[in-house]
């Protein structure tokens, strides 16, 4: 390309890529007065390249005015604090759904690139990690005071919540246990096709609106169906809405259709939502939660999930909730 086409191009400052980043738009390098590709998309960064590239006295990269959406999306991915994983378990894990609260504020605005989704792995391998050194950790995640925080930091906690469930139920393996974890980050990626007017809607929805609502996992799994996510996480987005009893939606599965996975991730999304503060409802207590999923929802969840969500809260000490008897 000669100088001309800089016309058609920005620059993007080699010192605001990340290590371990990913970037989903073509880079280019000056050499000799024209533009060259240096690299494709998706591609993924080392400290050590961009070392090499500052010390050869390149200090840009160029990219085409097409791409501008996704360079701002990989900037705002970029401005989330990196995660500490030297602090506690207790500490760490407040840090990780604060990131992947943002990374939903990211998905809610913009379609899904790679650069996204890398950040969610990203995410999910550090919540893995947090939660196997201690699943009690789960104690630390608190209640929103303002309702519209809630869509935000849902798809987190749901995160946290299953991963200390599947490991209760003896889930050791790290891949498995990140795919459970990608799936609940991305398990209600389908409502950045809803209005937050009606995510956020204080009363009941309008019959419209709850059928608009109840597509939610087909638009999720349209948006994830072309990634190279598996089965499980493809899984959870689609069906985290479907109950034992066969009253779930979009298909209205039973139980020999509804992998274990999707079993702990429906469980972690209704329990949060009982737990925290939501447009139409006051929060209630873990224990108040567990006692009315035991005496009025029990039977279209899993019972070997709910147990292990008793036995975890069960070894939790937490100053100010009271423990009932569930």
């Amino acid at each position: 390309m000669d100088n001309l086409d800089k016309i058609q191009f920005k620059t993007l400052a080699i010192e605001t890529l990340l290590d371990n980043s990913t970037s989903d738009f073509d880079l280019y390098i000056e050499i000799n007065g024209k533009l060259v590709l240096y690299s494709g998309t998706p591609y993924k960064w080392a400290r050590d390249e961009l070392n090499r590239l500052l010390a050869a006295g390149h200090r840009q990269l160029f990219y085409s005015n097409a791409d501008q959406s996704k360079v701002e999306i990989y900037r705002q991915l970029a401005s989330i604090p990196k995660v500490d994983m030297n602090l506690p378990p207790i500490r760490r894990v407040t840090m990780i759904t604060d990131a992947a609260a943002e990374l939903t504020r990211v998905l809610y605005g913009h379609p899904l690139t790679e650069s996204s989704l890398a950040k969610g792995k990203d995410i999910a391998r550090d919540l893995v990690t947090t939660i196997k050194e201690d699943r009690a950790c789960v104690k630390a995640l608190g209640k929103l005071a303002t309702h519209d925080m809630y869509t935000y930091y849902h798809s987190a906690r749901v995160a946290a919540y299953a991963l200390a469930i599947a490991l209760n139920m003896s889930a050791q393996d790290e891949e498995h246990l990140e795919s459970i974890a990608i799936g609940c980050l991305f398990h209600d990626i389908g409502k950045s096709k809803i209005n937050l007017d009606i995510l956020n809607k204080q009363g009941p929805l309008t019959n419209d609106e709850w059928s608009l609502m109840r597509r939610h996992p087909e638009f999720g799994h349209d948006a994830v169906k072309k990634t190279q996510l598996n089965q499980i996480p493809m899984e959870i987005i689609l069906h985290h809405h479907e109950r034992l009893d066969g009253g779930g939606y979009p298909h209205n599965l039973g139980p020999v259709d509804l992998l274990p996975e999707v079993r702990i991730a429906a469980f972690a999304d209704i329990f949060d939502a009982l737990t925290t503060n939501r447009p139409y409802q006051i929060s209630r207590t873990r224990f108040e939660a567990l006692d009315l999923i035991r005496n009025k929802m029990l039977n279209h969840l899993d019972k070997d999930v709910y147990k292990a969500m008793v036995d975890i809260l069960s070894k939790v000490d937490t100053p100010g909730i009271e423990k009932k008897d569930t």
